[in-house]
This record gives structure tokens, C-alpha cells and sequence, in this order.
């Protein structure tokens, strides 16, 4: 059982020590002068100045929140209105009466 266990793991893993191989290095190495860039997906209203996003992700998620929230509100209430409409009442939102 435990040289099945050790064969499936020398399949996966790298050899140990003075068994590994003279020219394969266990990491790959990255030359100092060459600074490896990654590329972050992000949405395509956040502008990016000198590869920093101009506006922090937070709070471009929070106004979107916001905006939706809003949209729900109006929508709730001119689906209001419409049915008091249909009753014969008139509609005034409270930010308007106050």
C-alpha cells in the first residue's frame, strides 16, 4: 500500500534532494530586470491612470447599488401611482408633499 501511495505521489510531485536533476530548477526563476505584469480584468467604466483604477472598485460597486436601488424606488412608485390612478386618487410622493 505504501509504494502504490509513494508511486502516485512521485507522479505529482517533483523529486527530493540530491535525486533531483542537475539542470531542472525546482522554481522557475525570473530575471531581476524583467517585472512580470499582470493584467486584472476589471469593468469598463473604472478608467485606469498609470495602472491603478482612477476610481477604488468599492466604490464603483456601491454607486451601482445605489443606482439600482434608486431605479426600484422610482419603479415602486410610479407602479403606485398608476394603481391609484386607476381608484381615482391622486399620487404625491413624500418627497414632494414634505
Amino acid at each position: 500500500m505504501r509504494s502504490l501511495l509513494a508511486a502516485i505521489l512521485s507522479l505529482f510531485l517533483p523529486p527530493r534532494g540530491a535525486h533531483r536533476a542537475p539542470g531542472d530548477p525546482a522554481f522557475p526563476t525570473v530575471s531581476p530586470g524583467v517585472a512580470a505584469r499582470r493584467t486584472r480584468p476589471c469593468p469598463a467604466d473604472v478608467i485606469l491612470v498609470d495602472g491603478q483604477p482612477l476610481v477604488r472598485p468599492y466604490l464603483a460597486v456601491w454607486e451601482r447599488e445605489r443606482d439600482a436601488r434608486d431605479r426600484r424606488q422610482l419603479q415602486r412608485e410610479r407602479r403606485r401611482a398608476a394603481v391609484l390612478a386607476t381608484l381615482g386618487q391622486d399620487y404625491v410622493p413624500a418627497k414632494v408633499a414634505a
